[in-house]
């Protein structure tokens, strides 16, 4: 803990200085010998957490913080215009509607509305969720260039969740010239038995996927109907709309 605390103060102190700071300024600055903190500036550099001017060999914040709070910002805005359409769509279909969106490869929760019928079913907030088998992952691969997607898939240890769940790279591939077709990926007890997934892509400006309505129903309360399936592509398109 006393490790991060240190690498947090750094990270602090690099963020008011715009010049940035050298070693020993820092170590001035922490009430610390330089010795003891440069292989936390190492790790923190390695991570592009902070950078050090060739020159001059000073610290200064680097781009993976100002990448976090632009995506931080760039998702609060989102969540913002999603929350009152996805609030009518799950008061329409009484389904739990959820917004996610892809970091470094996995799918990550950003919003849900909840529906009474799933008090069973808990959706997390920021829980990673795999990319291969969810219905919001396939989605995003759907859209991706094809070559960049099997790389993926080739790099991830794609356990099945259930006896049900797709790990076959070739079969995985072919299922998304269907969903980009389609405009959904639909997932049945791939991720979780009893358990059904629907997801439709959100576009930004440029046309690129930056985010994945999707729905979740418990097999056994409620099936996901093709009238069901149109409901959450048109609540998508009208996010989509919202923040373009």
């Amino acid at each position: 803990m006393q490790v991060i605390d240190r690498a947090l103060e750094i990270l602090t102190i690099l963020s008011k200085e715009t010049n940035g700071l050298s070693v020993s300024g820092l170590a001035k600055k922490l009430s610390l010998p330089p010795s003891s903190i440069h292989r936390i500036l190492a790790s923190l550099k390695e991570n592009n957490f902070i950078i050090q001017d060739s020159e001059s060999r000073k610290y200064k914040i680097g781009y993976k913080l100002y990448t976090l709070c632009s995506n931080m910002s760039k998702n609060n805005i989102l969540v913002n215009l999603a929350k009152p359409i996805m609030q009518k769509l799950s008061e329409e279909i009484q389904m739990t509607v959820v917004l996610c969106v892809m970091e470094e490869n996995h799918i990550i929760n950003i919003a849900c509305i909840e529906s009474d019928e799933h008090s069973m079913y808990m959706v997390k907030i920021g829980k990673q969720m795999p990319l291969y088998s969810t219905s919001a992952g396939r989605v995003f691969s759907a859209y991706m260039d094809r070559c960049t997607v099997k790389e993926i898939y080739e790099n991830m240890d794609l356990k099945p969740s259930t006896p049900y769940t797709k790990t076959k790279i070739q079969e995985l591939l072919e299922e998304l010239d269907h969903i980009r077709e389609k405009g959904y990926a639909l997932i049945d007890e791939e991720l979780q038995m009893g358990i059904q997934g629907v997801a439709s892509p959100i576009f930004d400006n440029n046309k690129k996927v930056a985010a994945a309505l999707a729905l979740t129903s418990m097999k056994q309360s409620r099936m996901i109907t093709d009238e069901i399936i149109e409901k959450l592509k048109q609540s998508a398109d009208s996010i989509t709309k919202a923040i373009s």
